[in-house]
């Protein structure tokens, strides 16, 4: 038994030595360029007993080619970089491709190096050069304070137009808690250091050296061996709104518990903002509004997810502002941010878009539930004065309507009334990347419908002039098509409801192939498809024509015989659906 014991008490001695030699050990640095201007994701990946693992990360934008990663290096491990080079999607970057070389690195080597993207297509490896000038370079550094039993991730993350973007993400081994960022900044402002638990602000200029102890739970720092008149301050704050930080991130806070610690703490906000008087007048003005915002933020996270509603039984949380006491009406107005440094803050972004969604909360629910798209937006936009905001609020609505505007009468009616606000590059690229969804079907808009003719069941050719004089419903589907089945109920509810109404017709029109004929027949009978079932052999005569690229898909004929509209919302959404079928039967022949 005693043998056991030493053999134990030796391998934990050998291992605690070991984690000491990689403490004592100096990180090695790579740095350097690429030599292009673009979105890059680089990934130090190290490889150690036949298991990857990714050491760090490292994302560059097209505001600078540089770039410095800090890390230790483990015994008996291999690296390698790996490049992605990042495009443009649909919605945000993707990977284009990406490419690999292995580095030999040493505790406390020093390598600088020029990447060539050049190289990278023509696959003839990388072009490394030594750099002969060093960039500024901003540091911090420190220890994170975890309980933790496991590897954690934290990320140092820079401002735009008031969103936090990563620029580096440090894997901090459970054997080590430290991390090292070392990053080449060109101008002074807030940055964030990021974890899946918190966001702690820094105040970072060119070649300023911050190392701190912070608690990884809540974000708050414990110590700082170097820090600047700036950080200190931060510090201050964060420490006296913790509390109250805290209670608005819990799932549903507890309004008169927040509210006996928030009420008193406004007197606290007022004295805070008056002594904020460092040397720095930039960062002051800054920093006040960031102290402002928070202020108000708070107020506004707890409000919304202490808003639920009953439906069914079950208790939600609502996407609006309910029952919001006079005192939080009152202060929220009147410490409302009206300045464009707000896009200076990480938070910024989400301020705007809360506190714009809070000035609805003076209509009732009914007002709210009856209101269209193109009206909620119009409200929102002028819930903002500052027409730089504005335009933050419209790129929100861009994001959050996205899958909702069904065409293009919907996306001319709900944005481009806004469409000067479209300026900065992001809003303007979101504003045109959904405008082309829509704009090739304005070329069909009020054409004639009648340019086709397909078989119905029975092997009759069908044509839309047969149903001129009524407004025809045209549904496109396959059997193939899980999406299209999923619309079957809810497209029979339509039906139903103009059941008896001679003036509708509804017409399906299958992308099957001919020699699916059984299957698509079979169909109808299963599903008990109603109306006029026609098939279109994979699209010849009509799917390809109309640019058929996605389905389902509903068209709408007009009682003229032409197109009304080449992009109607489906089924799932029967009462707008059938607001455009009304809106066609009411107009006259």
């Amino acid at each position: 038994m005693k043998k056991e014991i030493k053999i134990v008490l030796c391998a934990i001695f050998c291992f605690v030595n070991v984690i000491n030699v990689l403490a004592q050990q100096k990180p090695a640095e790579v740095s350097g360029v690429i030599t292009q201007k673009k979105n890059y994701e680089i990934t130090i990946v190290g490889k150690a007993e036949g298991k990857s693992f990714r050491a760090i990360q490292y994302l560059i934008d097209t505001a600078t080619n540089k770039f410095s990663i800090v890390m230790p290096v483990l015994a008996n491990t291999s690296y390698e970089m790996r490049v992605a080079v990042m495009k443009m999607g649909h919605r945000r970057l993707e990977t284009d491709y990406v490419v690999n070389f292995p580095l030999k690195l040493v505790a406390g080597q020093k390598l600088n190096i020029a990447l060539d993207e050049a190289a990278f297509k023509a696959k003839k490896g990388f072009i490394i050069a030594k750099q002969a000038a060093k960039f500024p370079m901003t540091q911090v550094s420190g220890k994170v304070v975890t309980s933790l039993k496991w590897a954690v991730d934290l990320s140092l993350e820079k401002v735009v137009e008031g969103r936090c973007q990563t620029i580096e993400t440090y894997t901090i081994a459970k054997s080590d808690s430290t991390f090292n960022f070392n990053l080449p900044i060109q101008k002074e402002g807030l940055y964030y250091l990021s974890s899946a638990r918190f966001k702690k602000r820094l105040y970072l200029k060119p070649n300023d050296q911050i190392n701190l102890v912070f608690d990884y739970n809540t974000g708050v720092e414990l110590s700082a061996s170097k820090t600047t008149e700036a950080n200190r301050l931060i510090s201050e704050w964060e420490r006296l709104i913790n509390p109250l930080k805290l209670m608005s991130l819990e799932k549903k806070p507890d309004r008169e518990a927040f509210s006996a610690l928030y009420k008193p703490l406004q007197v606290k906000v007022s004295d805070f903002i008056r002594q904020v008087k460092t040397a720095d007048p930039a960062f002051n003005s800054l920093f006040k509004v960031a102290v402002q915002m928070d202020n108000s933020l708070l107020a506004l996270n707890m409000l919304l997810k202490s808003s639920t509603e009953k439906r069914g039984g079950y208790i939600y949380q609502s996407k609006n502002f309910l029952a919001v006491p006079d005192y939080y009406q009152q202060l929220l107005r009147d410490n409302s941010i009206k300045s464009g440094q707000i896009l200076q803050l990480g938070e910024g972004y989400d301020y705007i878009n809360l506190y714009a969604r809070f000035c609805l909360n003076h209509l009732n629910e009914s007002q709210k539930a009856q209101m269209g798209d193109a009206e909620r937006v119009k409200l929102l936009m002028n819930a903002i004065t500052n027409d730089s905001l504005k335009s933050f609020v419209l790129k929100a609505q861009l994001e959050e309507l996205e899958l909702n505007i069904a065409n293009y009468s919907e996306f001319r009616d709900t944005f481009m009334p806004y469409q000067k606000y479209a300026k900065p590059s992001s809003v303007k690229q979101k504003y045109e990347a959904q405008l082309k969804t829509f704009i090739a079907d304005t070329a069909f808009i009020g054409k004639s419908a009648a340019d086709f003719i397909l078989p119905d069941a029975s092997g009759k050719m069908v044509s839309m002039k047969d149903f001129k004089g009524k407004v025809v419903l045209i549904d496109v589907w396959a059997t193939w098509c899980g999406p299209c089945k999923a619309q079957i109920p809810f497209l029979k509810e339509v039906e139903e409801h103009y059941k008896g109404n001679n003036n509708v017709v509804f017409v399906g029109i299958s992308l099957d192939a001919e020699k699916d004929k059984e299957k698509w027949l079979g169909m109808i009978k299963e599903k008990a498809l109603e109306g006029v079932q026609l098939l279109d052999n994979v699209g010849d005569a009509f799917g390809r024509k109309y640019k058929m690229v996605a389905i389902p898909r509903f068209l709408l004929i007009d009682k003229r015989g032409n197109w009304a509209e080449v992009r109607c919302p489906l089924p799932e959404n029967k009462e707008k659906l059938k607001g455009y079928i009304d809106r066609e039967l009411s107009r006259s022949l």
